[in-house]
């Protein structure tokens, strides 16, 4: 909180810097100690070993100077916006609300998950014209596909009752057949049973033959009848089947194309049914609306940033663009101190850097012009390191 993402990127290691060169200090100067200069190598070889220290500090040093004089730029900038008068602060205040709010709600934005992938958004958005239409064809037609399985499984219950039907008139054909058969045995079987009692006696059997007649001839006019039912009530069966064979074929025949038009929208749309096919079409709106958003989130906060650019500029503010990646300190007065109190530590951090550099380097020259004044000998290899270098000695 109150630390510039812009100044943070810059200056976050100059702590850590600053540590390691009180490390390297300490390293350094127990290096000088125990070296061992009985031959010309490692004269040489030492004086090389200080011109390279001297040469790092003073990199260091002039590291340390630019983020200084960047850190003293900011306070500066932060004592300038401190001083502008409230009657002129309201353009100000209102690009940075602005700014901290699109940020705050960009980053909920950013933060959202879909679970559309690539390969479903652009498939949506390739048929988005024609999908909401698709949806209702599609929901009809699995609605649609239940009906037709309910009537199929209605004519298939009808099938198996006229079958049976069938069967039972077939069963009471035959049945009436086998009556026929046995009326006629026993009409015979009468007829020549009063024949040869008629012949063996003088008794009348002129009733019997009459009754055994009419008999016969009432039989058969029942199974006349019966007879004519049964094939009656086939014919009517069997009319009955054929209407029936007729409609499970369009039954059929609308299964077919209902199911070929219901696995083709599956398969281009990648879904198993209606429901899910809804459910990532509502995601894909719900996704689309959020780009929408967030393009315009990205265009109203460039505005709101060049509006507040505009505004720090106009009572010299040096880098501006800093604060728009931290509009809530020119907001709120607390955070504003917190990040003057850090940029301050920061500020003594990176003076005491360059203090402790700036005393290695003239120790380290020190110890080159010992070097050179206790031993004569090497005075041209170590004015040749000293010109590579780039280092000016005292005389």
């Amino acid at each position: 909180m109150g630390l510039f993402k812009l100044f943070s990127r810059k200056h976050s290691n100059v702590e850590q810097v600053s540590a390691e060169d009180s490390h390297k200090v300490r390293q350094k100067k127990e290096s000088k100690h125990p070296a061992r200069l009985n031959t010309q190598e490692e004269r040489i070889s030492y004086i090389k070993d200080n011109c390279e220290i001297i040469l790092d500090n003073g990199r260091q040093i002039e590291e340390a100077k630019v983020e200084y004089q960047a850190v003293t730029s900011y306070l500066t900038d932060m004592q300038k916006i401190d001083l502008i008068p409230l009657e002129e602060r309201g353009p100000l205040e209102e690009a940075a609300g602005k700014i901290a709010s699109l940020s705050k709600e960009r980053s909920k934005l950013q933060s959202k998950s879909s679970i559309l992938t690539d390969k479903q958004y652009k498939m949506l958005e390739q048929y988005e014209d024609q999908l909401p239409k698709e949806l209702a064809t599609l929901k009809e037609n699995e609605e649609y596909k239940l009906i037709i399985e309910q009537d199929m499984n209605h004519l298939e219950k009808e099938r198996k009752k006229l079958d049976h039907e069938e069967a039972e008139i077939i069963g009471k054909q035959a049945f009436l057949k086998g009556i026929a058969i046995t009326v006629i045995i026993v009409i015979v079987f009468l007829f020549t049973l009063f024949a040869m009692l008629s012949g063996n006696s003088e008794a009348n059997y002129t009733w019997p033959f009459i009754l055994t007649v009419v008999m016969g001839m009432a039989a058969a006019y029942y199974i006349f009848m019966e007879s004519r039912k049964n094939h009656a009530d086939v014919r009517l069966v069997q009319m009955k089947q054929g209407r029936q064979i007729m409609l499970m074929n369009k039954v059929k025949i609308k299964s077919v194309n209902n199911l070929n038009y219901i696995d083709y929208a599956y398969q281009k749309y990648m879904v198993n049914n209606h429901g899910q096919l809804q459910m990532l079409w509502y995601e894909y709106i719900k996704v689309k609306e959020e780009t929408k958003r967030y393009q315009r989130n990205s265009d109203a906060l460039d505005d709101n940033n060049h509006a507040l650019f505009k505004e720090l500029k106009k009572f010299g503010i040096a880098d501006a663009e800093v604060w728009i990646y931290q509009p809530n300190a020119i907001l709120d007065e607390k955070e504003m101190v917190e990040v003057r109190h850090r940029l301050n530590v920061r500020r003594q951090k990176l003076r005491e850097r360059i203090d402790i550099n700036g005393k290695q380097r003239e120790e380290a020259l020190k110890e080159i012009n010992k070097t050179m004044k206790n031993y004569p000998d090497c005075i041209l290899d170590a004015e040749k390191l000293l010109r590579k270098f780039r280092i000016e000695t005292e005389e």
